[in-house]
């Protein structure tokens, strides 16, 4: 078993180890080494910094080398986790460094910023809260018809009629559908939820619309004063071809390919990371993982589910 270096030297793995991850400080991670199976922790570190692009050769310097890092991850943060959540972050990649944090904002803050509107306006990735938690991840126009399969209704007044949609966010969908993009005050306006009272449950609305897939921010626009507003619009509508593939998906096969892809990225995670990222139920999380090991697709050691490199 073999794991490529920055330099695409392939070098054998340590002598017998196995690893486990703890938190060493908030938003840090650490390894602990045991001498039990073949596992290099820091192998599989220095794969993630060449994946993540958290080297200075490797960094992204342009808005389109972002959109061809975030195809090649599949899905990333826009920066480092504090809750440590193992996924690559555009900010890192922008730094070309691990554990890069905004202490003062920069040029690259600024670039990246912009680029969290820009992307999804320029149709070359998803942006939205569409982890499980809420927190924002950009995801590519690759694999976004496969978490649109898991997680966006299939059909949405149904599921409202069914409870599964509050009527706060029934009312942001409604006025979308009517107005088309719609920058966030206007939105609030058309809703009914301008008041200052009504902010929590507008923000609300849009976090659990977002969390379903079924809106995203699609740009950014000054309606009042200096701080720019988010444009929001349906999914359906600013990515339908995604969406009409969605529809097509088997929703076992879409899991697959959510955890293969999620895999491939990270080299090696624990079924609790894997849950922690989707959000899923043990029994289905468990059932997935069994039917990809089955298949060859990723392997399992010591409770670590592995990159299979065959």
């Amino acid at each position: 078993m073999f794991f490529a270096t920055e330099d695409t030297e392939r070098k054998p793995l340590c002598p017998p180890c196995s690893l486990r991850l703890k938190l060493t400080r908030p938003g840090e991670r650490g390894i602990v080494v045991t001498q039990t199976s073949p596992i290099n922790p820091n192998q599989i570190e220095r794969q993630r910094d060449v994946i993540y692009r958290r080297t200075r050769t490797r960094r992204v310097r342009t808005m389109d080398d972002a959109a061809r890092f975030i195809d090649t991850v599949g899905f990333c943060l826009l920066f480092a986790s504090a809750q440590n959540i193992e996924l690559p972050s555009l900010f890192e990649a922008v730094k070309g460094r691990r554990d890069a944090h905004i202490e003062d904002w920069d040029a690259d803050s600024d670039r990246v910023w912009e680029w969290k509107n820009d992307l999804p306006a320029s149709k070359r990735a998803y942006y939205g809260k569409a982890l499980a938690g809420g927190k924002p991840i950009f995801i590519s126009l690759k694999i976004l018809p496969e978490w649109l399969a898991v997680a966006a209704p299939e059909n949405f007044d149904e599921a409202y009629r069914r409870g599964r949609i509050s009527h706060d966010a029934k009312r942001v969908y409604d006025a979308l559908r009517d107005l088309g993009p719609t920058p966030t005050m206007a939105l609030r306006a058309a809703t009914g939820l301008e008041r200052s009272s009504s902010g929590a449950r507008y923000h609300h609305a849009l976090d659990e619309l977002q969390r379903a897939l079924v809106i995203l921010p699609v740009g950014a626009t000054v309606e009042r004063g200096a701080w720019a507003s988010q444009i929001f619009d349906l999914t359906a509508r600013w990515f339908p071809r995604q969406v009409a593939h969605a529809q097509k998906l088997d929703l076992e096969r879409a899991r697959r390919a959510l955890v293969r892809r999620y895999v491939q990225t990270v080299i090696a995670a624990t079924p609790a990371m894997i849950a922690r990222i989707f959000g899923w139920q043990r029994e289905i999380l468990r059932g997935t993982l069994d039917d990809l090991i089955a298949r060859r697709s990723v392997s399992k050691m010591d409770g670590w589910i592995l990159k299979n490199d065959e």
